[in-house]
């Protein structure tokens, strides 16, 4: 990336000066961008492969950065990098890199070229960071025509060939490191109280809270999501790899290895609302269910109470053609998160409309859920996902 050389970059720079430096940038955000600052006030900021004033020596060497990069929770900032950006260049990378984490790209590329894929999510982000400071730097990756697509529609047109001439001996801006699904749910859940306490989020333009909100109702086949939530459940020693392409045109979204063990609650809401995609459902867990060697599966179904219990397991499979619902009169969701806290699980599929009174989740249990078609906001108790 090219960029301006900045003033303290005319004699050598310390890394301890350079981490100076950045925290007086991000304080500077504060006061024209509060929203993406405060995010930025969540994660650490490190400087690597700098020299140490007295002795000379690297510090924090680290062969993974040659620029910036966020895991989620730190953004690393090369020292001979950082030290020829300008002030206001080097307020852009940080928006960059507190972006990915806002927009979710640790957990959006799936099965997708990584290299395609890095260089989707810089455009996407870059067209983001433009409206917030005002300025890309020069040799960033930047479309204007691009920018109110996402990362995955971006992804589709560089397959395609479709990058700007002048664009493809640009670089992407920074490194992309391996993805933690527990740092993004993390960044999910803040990113919903951030909108729920409405803090600072007023100080976005419109368009930016709207691809707020695209963040936390991704633009995924909700089988997919069902899959990944459930998989980041699974103990046992595993690798996973994209869905298996067989399956796709069936509307099953398989992963490709089995696993070792699941242990799972899943809530059906059996109010008469929902009564038309219980089996879509029901056929869709039956599957995933189908790539562990072992699990044991407790299936509440629930109106206004619990009206059955059941447990699954390899030996007394789950089948959707036998399965008998039961129940059919209103809503509620609080019986189920009761149960849940005397019965304890590591995760919970709730299976609803979403209309009735938002639970209490007194054990703090990873919650999803998937609603039908009729809501379109997600629950504010964990993540929620709408069939399509």
């Amino acid at each position: 990336m090219s960029a301006s050389v900045t003033e303290a970059a005319a004699k050598p720079i310390s890394s301890r000066e350079l981490e100076q430096l950045l925290h007086r940038d991000r304080s500077t955000l504060l006061l024209t961008q509060p929203f993406t600052a405060g995010l930025a006030m969540r994660l650490d900021i490190a400087v690597v492969n700098g020299r140490d004033a007295q002795t000379g020596e690297i510090v924090r060497p680290d062969p993974r950065i040659t620029t910036a990069a966020t895991d989620g929770r730190t953004i690393f900032f090369d020292a001979d990098f950082t030290a020829k950006l300008d002030s206001g260049t080097r307020r852009f990378v940080l928006c960059h890199e507190v972006w990915h984490c806002v927009m979710g790209h640790l957990r959006r590329q799936l099965g997708r070229d990584h290299q395609r894929w890095n260089r989707a999510i810089d455009y996407e982000v870059n067209n983001i960071c433009r409206v917030i400071v005002g300025f890309v730097p020069e040799m960033a990756l930047y479309n204007m025509g691009w920018s109110q697509l996402s990362a995955e529609e971006i992804y589709e047109l560089i397959e395609r060939g479709e990058e700007l001439p002048e664009q493809l001996d640009h670089e992407v801006l920074d490194q992309h490191l391996p993805a933690d699904p527990l740092v993004a749910q993390q960044w999910r859940e803040l990113l919903q109280q951030a909108l729920l306490n409405g803090r600072h989020i007023g100080s976005l333009p419109y368009r930016l809270r709207q691809r707020l909100q695209q963040a936390l109702s991704p633009r995924l086949p909700w089988q997919q999501i069902l899959q990944r939530f459930v998989q980041r459940q699974a103990s046992g020693e595993r690798q996973w790899y994209p869905p298996a392409r067989r399956h796709v045109h069936r509307g099953l979204y398989l992963p490709r290895q089995r696993s070792e063990y699941l242990e799972l609650t899943i809530a059906i809401d059996t109010s008469g609302s929902c009564a038309q995609d219980l089996g879509k459902f029901l056929a869709q867990l039956n599957f995933l269910l189908g790539n562990y060697r072992s699990y044991d599966i407790t299936v509440l179904q629930c109106d206004t109470r619990i009206v059955s219990v059941e447990h699954y397991t390899p030996e007394r499979p789950l089948r959707a053609s036998d399965f008998e619902f039961k129940g059919f009169g209103g809503t509620r969701f609080q019986p189920v998160f009761d149960y849940v806290r005397e019965h304890p699980t590591n995760a919970l599929v709730y299976f609803t409309d979403g209309y009735g009174r938002e639970p209490v989740n007194h054990s703090n249990v990873p919650v999803l859920w998937v609603l039908t078609q009729e809501r379109f906001e997600p629950m504010r108790c964990g993540e929620s996902v709408r069939m399509q």
